[in-house]
């Protein structure tokens, strides 16, 4: 009975040893200077980014092998191959020639219309002001779901009951069984200027960057704790985007189908087809829009000037309780006012810009800036509405 036991112990041991299992699947670092750019090609997959602890890039990837039985290990292993070369001081990191694109058009199609089957459908008829916290949050919330049936769970069916528990046992399910989890990590040094492409992948901006970066993402998720440049250029299409803070360059989105900014700095937006809440807007902001949605919750004591310039776009304003000034014009524009839908249609449709609203100034008190809106075939939906006061 002993000796049966010692040999049921070892093949436990065994087991355990072959199902779990962390493999490291590429590790290199360059030496990086002020004029060095990274470029960065990611068709799919999830890359974190953080800090580099000198001036050196450190690319590492590991996979953990949890259930899969050895034999397996090596056909993921070459799916997930990269390289990464130097050339003066151009860094290129890529998936490696020989590796297969593991995901098609249709493929990348699928999972975004998973994304935006979640978060279009989270939808309430009374709109309040959120706070900078309560945007806060909700990128935490977002960035702790750990797969789609928790996301769905709690977002679709927060007020459903019987089918949020189901869902969340398929969560749990689903975690349990996972075969192998895969850790892509890239550490970022200071000064270097990196440009990155990406598709049907999960971009983590772990920490906060003052790096210039060029940034195209198509078909996935980008998370952003904090970048600040005056020449960032992010393209963001199909996707999700929470980020706490972006300061400083330009924002393009086409069809982002949930846009979370906590704070928003200096930036200059072009964007369509999207839906973008803002939970602060700081200093100087600019945004050209077409047949967006837009929330605007929260002023900075100094925002100074925001400009809006917007084609059939539907605009949620909580008025800043500040000294501002405003002023709106346009044509074919309506005005919902709160929550009782009170409407004020303030220009018939002759397509001639006219005022359509006008705030001044309180001259007996510091400026907090102004805000300025080209509106046309619109609607503004105001609340907290300074004026009426």
């Amino acid at each position: 009975m002993k000796t049966l036991f010692r040999l049921l112990f070892v093949l436990l041991i065994t087991m355990q040893t072959v199902l779990g299992q962390n493999v490291k699947v590429f590790s290199k670092s360059f030496k990086t200077d002020k004029n060095t750019t990274a470029y960065i090609e990611i068709p799919d997959g999830s890359v974190k980014f953080v800090s580099s602890p000198d001036d050196s890039i450190h690319i590492d990837y590991d996979i953990n092998f949890i259930k899969l039985p050895k034999k397996e290990h090596q056909r993921i292993l070459d799916s997930v191959r990269i390289e990464a070369t130097q050339e003066n001081n151009l860094i290129s990191i890529k998936k490696h020639p020989n590796v297969k694109q593991s995901l098609n058009a249709s493929s990348y199609v699928s999972i975004f219309s998973l994304d935006r089957l979640i978060y279009e459908a989270k939808d309430t008829t009374t709109i309040s002001r959120k706070l900078k916290e309560d945007i806060s949050n909700e990128i935490t919330e977002i960035k702790s779901y750990k797969s789609y049936h928790e996301a769905r769970a709690k977002i679709i069916y927060v007020n459903d009951l019987k089918r949020k528990e189901r869902l969340l046992k398929k969560a749990v399910k689903w975690q349990n069984n996972r075969n192998f989890k895969r850790n892509f990590i890239i550490k970022i040094p200071k000064h270097i200027s990196l440009k990155i492409i990406a598709k049907g992948s999960l971009l983590n901006f772990h920490d906060e960057f003052d790096n210039q970066l060029s940034l195209r993402l198509d078909y996935g998720r980008l998370y952003i704790n904090r970048i600040e440049n005056p020449k960032n250029e992010l393209k963001i299409h199909n996707s999700l985007l929470i980020a706490r803070n972006i300061s400083g360059g330009k924002l393009e989105t086409d069809r982002v189908f949930k846009a979370l900014i906590t704070e928003l700095n200096n930036v200059d937006i072009e964007s369509e087809f999207s839906k973008i809440e803002i939970g602060e807007l700081g200093s100087n902001n600019k945004i050209t829009d077409f047949n967006s949605e837009y929330f605007f919750y929260n002023w900075t004591e100094d925002f100074q000037r925001f400009d809006l310039f917007s084609d059939y776009s539907k605009i949620h304003f909580f008025y800043p309780n500040l000294n501002h000034g405003l002023e709106v014009i346009g044509y074919n524009t309506r005005n919902v006012v709160g929550n009782d839908n009170f409407e004020v249609t303030m220009q018939p449709k002759s397509k001639e810009r006219n005022r359509l609203m006008s705030k001044p100034l309180n001259p007996k008190e510091k400026s907090s800036g102004f805000i300025f809106f080209d509106i046309i075939n619109g609607i503004i939906y105001s609340y907290n509405d300074s004026i009426k006061k």
